[in-house]
C-alpha cells in the first residue's frame, strides 16, 4: 500500500511538471529516476544488512551525575552543611558483539579532610554471548544483597540508604571484586526467576561485615529473585539473599535475607501516579571468637506514592544493630518530599529523625540536587 501511494504520488508530480511552462527536461529525468527505483529497488545482501542493523559505535557512552546537599543537623558545632557530595563519571560501551565493559569513577566527600576523594567504583567486562540464559560479569561490582546495596545512591528514592545497609556495610553499601554469574530460570509457570551467584573478595575498604582477608577465605554471594505480574498494572518481586565471607576477628560472618517489593502504575495514568512498596530483612551471624557468635538484625520499609507528574512522596522506617558490637542499635523515621521534572534533574527534600541507645538523638533535614548529563544507563528494575 505505501508503495502503491509513493508511486502514485510521483506520478502526479511528473504530470503536473508536463504542462509547465519552464523547461522540464532536468526534473522529469530525476523524477523517472526516482520512479525506477521504487519499482526496482536494488536488493542487499545479508551481510549488508547485518552490517547496517548490529555495527556498533565506536564511541563510549559518557555520563556525569553530580549531587549537591545542603543540609542541617540537631548535633554537633557545626549544624548547617552545604557541599558537593559527590560526582560520578560513568564510561560504558560495547567491547564486541560478545561482551560489553563498564566504568564508573566517584568522587565523593571525605568527611575528614572535606576533600573530594577519586575511586573506582565499577569496572566489568560483561559477557553478552553465553548459552543457557547464562551471563558472566568479571571485574568489579557491587553484589546482588538485597535491592538497595546493588544502588547507586543517586537512584535511590530517599536521600540516604537505609540504616540497615550502613551499619552493616558502608554508606554506600558494599563493594565486590570477583566473578558473577547470572541465570535465567527456564520456568513452565508464568513468573520470572533469576539466580545470581558470585565469588571473590570485598572492597578495599573494610566494612563492619566483610574484610577482604588476607589468606583464601573468599567472600560468596548468592540471590535468588522472583518476579510476578499480578495484573496489568501491578507487580510484585521476593527476593532470598546469602552470603557468606571472613570478617575483621580472623572467623567469617554469615547473612540471610529478604527482600519484598511491590509496585503499581497504571497504564492509563503511568506518567501521573505510581505507588512502590519495599521491604528488606538481613539477619547477621558473626563469629568473633571459638566461643563467641554475635547475632544482629536489621531491616527497612517504605513507601513511595507518585501523587503528581513530577511529584513524589514517601515515608520510611528503618532498624538496625551492629554485626560487631553487641547491644546497640539505631531506629528512624524518614519522610521524603521528591520534585522530579526530568530524569536527568531531581531535587529532593528528606526530613529523618534517629535514635540511638548508645548516643544522642539527631534530627536531620536535608535539601539534596541531583543532576545528569550525557547518555546513562537503565538501572534494573
Amino acid at each position: 500500500m505505501c508503495k502503491f501511494l509513493t508511486v502514485f504520488f510521483i506520478l502526479v508530480i511528473a504530470s503536473a511538471q508536463m504542462f509547465s511552462q519552464q523547461d522540464s527536461t532536468s526534473v522529469d529525468s530525476l523524477l523517472l529516476k526516482q520512479l525506477e527505483q521504487q519499482l526496482h529497488p536494488i536488493p542487499q545482501t545479508p551481510e549488508q544488512s547485518a552490517v547496517s542493523r548490529t555495527a556498533p559505535s565506536l564511541n563510549p557512552d559518557i555520563s556525569a551525575i553530580g549531587d549537591i546537599r545542603l543540609l542541617y543537623r540537631s548535633i554537633g558545632r557545626r549544624k548547617i552543611h552545604a557541599y558537593l557530595n559527590e560526582v560520578e563519571l560513568q564510561v560504558a560501551s560495547v567491547v564486541d558483539p560478545y561482551a560489553r565493559a563498564e566504568f564508573l569513577f566517584s568522587f565523593g566527600k571525605d568527611l575528614g579532610t572535606g576533600e573530594l576523594s577519586p575511586e573506582l567504583e565499577v569496572g566489568t567486562l560483561t559477557s553478552t554471548f553465553l548459552p543457557c540464559n547464562l551471563q558472566l560479569t568479571l571485574g568489579k561490582f557491587k553484589p546482588r544483597v538485597g535491592k538497595v546495596n546493588i544502588l547507586h545512591p543517586h537512584y535511590f528514592s530517599f536521600i540516604e540508604f537505609p540504616k540497615v545497609i550502613n551499619n552493616f556495610f558502608e554508606s554506600e553499601g558494599m563493594f565486590m571484586e570477583g566473578a558473577s554469574l547470572s541465570w535465567l530460570i527456564p520456568n513452565p509457570y508464568d513468573f520470572y526467576q533469576e539466580l545470581v551467584l558470585e565469588v571473590g573478595r570485598a572492597g578495599s575498604e573494610p566494612n563492619a561485615s566483610i574484610v577482604p582477608g588476607d589468606d583464601d577465605q573468599l567472600l560468596y554471594v548468592g540471590h535468588l529473585k522472583n518476579f510476578f505480574d499480578l495484573s496489568e498494572n501491578a507487580t510484585l518481586e521476593f527476593g532470598l539473599t546469602g552470603l557468606v565471607g571472613p570478617n575483621r576477628y580472623g572467623f567469617s560472618t554469615a547473612i540471610g535475607g529478604i527482600d519484598v517489593t511491590y509496585k503499581w502504575k497504571p497504564l492509563q495514568y503511568n506518567t501521573y501516579k505510581s505507588f512502590t512498596w519495599q521491604t528488606e530483612l538481613l539477619l547477621s551471624r558473626a563469629r568473633q571468637s571459638e566461643n563467641e557468635i554475635l547475632r544482629t538484625y536489621g531491616g527497612y520499609s517504605y513507601i513511595e506514592h507518585q501523587f503528581e507528574k513530577l511529584w513524589f512522596a514517601g515515608i520510611r522506617y528503618d532498624y538496625s544493630g551492629f554485626p560487631d558490637i553487641s547491644g546497640q542499635r539505631d531506629q528512624a523515621g524518614t519522610l521524603l518530599l521528591r520534585f522530579q521534572p526530568t530524569e536527568y534533574q531531581i531535587i529532593a527534600l528528606q526530613y529523618q529523625f534517629t535514635e540511638r541507645n548508645y548516643d544522642s538523638n539527631d534530627s536531620q533535614l536535608a535539601l539534596r540536587f541531583i543532576y545528569g548529563i550525557g547518555k546513562h544507563g537503565a538501572h534494573s528494575y
